[in-house]
């Protein structure tokens, strides 16, 4: 097993940040007590205070913060399932998730991280960096002044100089940790250039529904949101949130109160997200070499699109891949459910797109050029159930959700 394969198992690599955190905590103990004996014996030499209040500032101020937020993070992992039932439970603290945001260093509660989840573990590395930084300057100091407060400053600066390398370990798996989210494969086909329009995939625990214990809850904190990136449409909006023209990203948890966009609210060159489901092994191949066009459909030959992740269910023909896509509907043919013409091919074909009205509010859209869709992300669900016998694709690489736990 190289390196590279090592730091993509995510159980391995939890466990050497595990590792090499309780490493860290543990010669911050020697540190402490190496500067505590210092600072009574500074009643005899005055002038080692000098030496020692720095000190005690930077390396006390940057471990003592890391070591409280990773016991923070052990309570919440092993305790906090048990006294928070549900994400709304109240106890001490009015939501866990602040607890969590503490617990891993991802505080700061940023309108933008919404659009760019990338950007919450970024947020972290930078904390980690910062506070490493805050121990070097200490370990400096103390390597300035080591032979003036012989033997105790030659102890403190032996290890804490030992103490550096686990610390840039630690950061090391900490940036691994943080690519490895953002560059996923479940194929684990690292080798290979995808489609240009692919850009990424996002790991099925990620998505709203599976980070929620309620149903039909979408964890986006906006009255209306209106956002049209595509990792904040599948990892904050709940399944059935429908994304329709006019109407896009409203936040409200129930069907009926997304009928509020109709065709007419289509225009020609409208950008609108859409959803696709496929097999995994359809996915993989899409996001190698684009879509392909359907030659059988209501409408017509194209490819298809529904307006959330729900609706896929009722018109999916494979499953086990959730594709949201940018789409530009470009010159738009629009029309009823009930008044579907027979020759649609002949009718659509000096058009780029059609757009289907359901009365019952399950509104689709078809593309009849791949090259339409701008861009896309794709979700695989790892369940090996999904459609027995017939998806032989397999996720090669396996993503354990639970080492992001409270991250995200």
């Amino acid at each position: 097993m190289n390196v590279k394969t090592w730091l993509r198992n995510d159980r391995n690599r939890y466990r050497g940040l595990i590792l090499f955190h309780s490493i860290d905590a543990f010669t911050f103990f020697l540190r402490f007590i190496i500067l505590c004996t210092d600072l009574s014996a500074s009643i005899y030499q005055p002038d080692s205070e000098r030496f020692l209040v720095p000190l005690v500032i930077f390396d006390f101020t940057s471990s003592f913060l890391l070591i409280f937020c990773n016991l923070t993070y052990v309570l919440m992992k092993y305790v906090g399932s048990i006294l928070y039932e549900s994400d709304q439970d109240y106890i001490c603290i009015k939501n866990k998730k602040y607890l969590w945001h503490l617990a891993t260093l991802t505080c700061f509660s940023c309108d933008c991280y919404q659009d760019h989840p990338q950007a919450i573990l970024l947020t972290r590395v930078c904390i980690l960096l910062f506070l490493f930084v805050l121990r070097f300057i200490a370990f400096t100091l103390g390597a300035a002044c080591s032979s003036q407060y012989y033997p105790r400053g030659t102890a403190y600066t032996v290890i804490a100089s030992f103490s550096l390398i686990p610390s840039v370990i630690t950061i090391i798996l900490e940036i691994a940790h943080m690519f490895r989210l953002w560059n996923y494969r479940p194929n684990n086909d690292y080798g290979h250039t995808l489609d240009r329009a692919h850009k990424r995939y996002i790991p099925y625990a990620l998505v709203n529904d599976q980070r929620t214990t309620h149903w039909r809850v979408s964890l986006c904190q906006r009255q209306q949101c209106i956002s049209t990136n595509k990792c904040h449409v599948l990892m904050y909006h709940s399944s059935n949130v429908h994304f329709r023209p006019g109407n896009r990203g409203n936040n409200h948890d129930t069907i009926q109160d997304n009928h509020v966009g109709r065709p007419s609210d289509t225009f020609d060159n409208q950008i609108v997200i859409g959803f696709h489901q496929t097999s995994k092994e359809a996915a993989y191949s899409i996001a190698k070499n684009g879509f392909s066009v359907s030659t059988q459909g209501m409408m017509g030959r194209g490819v298809y699109f529904a307006l959330s992740i729900n609706h896929t269910e009722f018109k999916a023909n494979q499953y086990g891949a959730i594709i949201c896509a940018t789409v530009n509907l470009g010159k738009v043919l629009r029309i009823e459910r009930r008044q579907v013409p027979v020759d649609i091919d002949v009718r659509a074909q000096n058009y780029d797109s059609v757009y289907c009205d359901h009365p019952n509010g399950y509104d689709e859209f078809c593309v009849r050029r791949p090259q339409r869709i701008e861009s896309w992300i794709i979700t695989v669900n790892q369940s090996l159930d999904i459609q027995p016998g017939l998806d032989q694709a397999v996720v090669h690489d396996p993503f354990e959700g639970d080492v992001y736990e409270g991250c995200m």
